[in-house]
């Protein structure tokens, strides 16, 4: 029953669209892979970490490109992926607003971390629980 209380507010999209002004549920990936594994084989998919893909993306797509079967990725493919810029990073206007504060990212490492748990165990790799040292 849980379960299904927990999808729901997940996927509500007045109450993740209109009444939170975050969205939480978007880092809540381990619901939606169990949801997507209901109806694709584990092997169908290709999870990569972002911070991994923003520390070698050559290495990365490579992967992806093994991955879908592309053949092997080009020198002149792989520089214009590694000299794209990240499309991800924070703005200018938020730059100055300083580091997440330590009673905030323990928040959010108390509300993620069961989640990244049972998503590091769905994958078979404790790298996607982001357990901070």
């Amino acid at each position: 029953m849980l379960d299904y209380l927990l999808r729901a507010c997940i996927y509500n999209n007045t109450l993740n669209n209109a009444a939170m002004p975050v969205r939480l549920q978007v880092g809540l990936y381990a619901v939606y892979l169990l949801d997507w594994l209901t109806v694709f084989h584990k092997d169908q998919f290709l999870i990569l970490r972002l911070e991994d893909h923003a520390s070698n993306v050559k290495y990365t797509m490579h992967r992806v490109f093994q991955f879908l079967n592309l053949g092997p990725l080009s020198k002149k493919q792989e520089a214009l992926m590694t000299k794209s810029p990240a499309s991800n990073a924070r703005h200018p206007e938020d730059r100055n607003l300083g580091p997440m504060w330590q009673v905030t990212q323990k928040i959010l490492q108390d509300f993620y971390g069961p989640f990244n748990a049972r998503l590091a165990q769905i994958l078979t790799d404790e790298a996607f629980a982001w357990k901070t040292q």
